[in-house]
């Protein structure tokens, strides 16, 4: 495993933080990744992806820095609080009275994102008509912290398709939370969405260079 030097200078010359998606690490080889960054490289990292409890209880990593971004099961939210300060997948009203709840009885609070639908084939997410009512649920909510807004991607995309959907989440922010962040992007198109300026953009097989 070899730390794409590229990727975290081009983070480094940009406004974007980098979160990246360990999920399908095992142990040894996020410690082995994280032993290659240098000192000052540190800065444009905000954190680690990860997507099944059962991994979370393994792993056990620094649950300031772990994300977790993956659909959300109702009996899985006590295990994802404990391991994760920060939720990127919440979709439903169900699920942020469970987190409150839950943080509630352990005593802690977590950051959530808030997932806007922008791919009208799918099921679940919140509609942007609907985020007004989520607001003003999380505004009642003692346990959670912060709210920004997360979009997941379209599976087939053009690159004007692409910043017009990175322009729907940045319009969002500013109308809703003005010092809220964008969590948006993958590996597949992180460079149009560092050109975008989203604020946290996810990245797992391009930080790693082919050997």
């Amino acid at each position: 495993m070899k730390l794409n030097k590229k990727i975290i200078s081009q983070f480094k010359n940009s406004d974007s933080k980098l979160l990246a998606v360990t999920k399908y690490w095992d142990l040894d080889e996020i410690k082995e990744f994280f032993s290659q960054f240098e000192e000052e490289d540190y800065e444009v990292l905000i954190g680690m992806w990860e997507n099944r409890v059962n991994s979370l209880k393994e792993k056990k990593l620094d649950r300031e820095q772990t994300h977790f971004i993956w659909n959300i099961q109702t009996k899985e939210i006590k295990h994802i609080v404990s391991f994760c300060e920060t939720i990127h997948s919440v979709d439903n009203v169900k699920q942020i009275k469970k987190i409150n709840e839950i943080c509630e009885k352990q005593g802690t609070w977590v950051k959530i994102f808030i997932q806007i639908k922008l791919d009208e084939n799918k099921e679940w997410w919140i509609e942007i008509s609907e985020i007004p009512k989520f607001m003003e649920l999380i505004d009642e909510s003692e346990n959670i912290g912060l709210v920004w807004f997360s979009g997941i991607w379209i599976s087939e995309f053009t690159k004007q398709e692409k910043i017009n959907e990175f322009q729907i989440l940045k319009d969002l922010r500013d109308k809703y939370i003005p010092n809220g962040v964008v969590s948006a992007g993958t590996s597949r198109d992180y460079e149009i969405a560092l050109e975008e300026k989203i604020d946290i953009i996810r990245i797992w097989k391009s930080l790693i260079e082919e050997e």
